[in-house]
């Protein structure tokens, strides 16, 4: 395990693009979320255990990524990356606002599932847009600034790390939609780099069966036309 920044081999090197293709489901499905909530009709159960479940998903993933950060990949920046231990603090400083938004829209959520009141729905949309605010503040100082850092002192081994975590965090219903939620604005180059790193048979199950299951999602949740992803 590297101690210092590189050189790393071909293999062993992050591609810090695979964080920015993350971080684009977070900055489509939070504030997509927050509208879709405002404009749910009130005590419309059905609709609102939808997107109450697509919520748990999407606020769920976040928290699990940042927290995988906080555990496998601040320790070892500031051990590596001396120069750069001011944005690692940075970073993790805004970690704990964005858990306290986190924290807020987590629980309106809940709520709004048991009483879906058209009060409710307001305050979890306005607390879903401040969690956007700062998520989307936080994603592009980080694609900014630590991404360069994570290149030079991070391996690609080490950062599936982070990956595996939050798949195992991820109920294995939901592990498809996910994906589909990562691929959704994928290029082809990206949605390739995601699915090399899948065994064949994921990759399979993914052509068969992900694909459609996507798009029965997102049109039970945004109640429009389904998106297009490739095989």
């Amino acid at each position: 395990m590297p101690t210092t920044s590189g050189p790393f081999t071909a293999d062993e090197r992050l591609d810090p693009q695979e964080m920015v293709v993350l971080h684009r489901v977070f900055r489509r499905e939070i504030p997509l979320l927050a509208d879709l909530v405002e404009a749910a009709v009130p005590g419309d159960r059905r609709r609102t255990a939808v997107l109450a479940d697509h919520l748990d998903l999407v606020l769920g993933a976040l928290g699990e990524h940042h927290e995988g950060e906080d555990v496998l990949l601040w320790p070892k920046l500031r051990e590596r990356a001396t120069p750069g231990v001011s944005v690692v603090s940075r970073m993790a400083d805004q970690h704990e606002v964005i858990a306290s938004a986190l924290a807020a829209a987590t629980d309106l959520s809940h709520r709004w599932r048991t009483r879906p009141e058209r009060d409710t729905a307001l305050r979890l949309a306005d607390a879903l847009r401040e969690l956007d605010r700062h998520a989307v503040a936080h994603m592009d100082d980080e694609e900014e600034h630590l991404l360069p850092l994570m290149a030079d002192h991070i391996t690609a081994r080490e950062w599936s790390e982070i990956g595996e975590r939050g798949r195992r965090s991820v109920p294995k219903p939901k592990l498809l939609i996910f994906l589909g939620a990562i691929l959704e604005d994928a290029t082809a180059q990206e949605r390739q780099l995601f699915l090399s790193h899948m065994p064949a048979p994921a990759r399979l199950l993914w052509r068969t069966l992900g694909i459609r299951l996507y798009k029965r999602t997102t049109t039970r949740v945004r109640r429009t036309n389904a998106v297009a992803l490739g095989a």
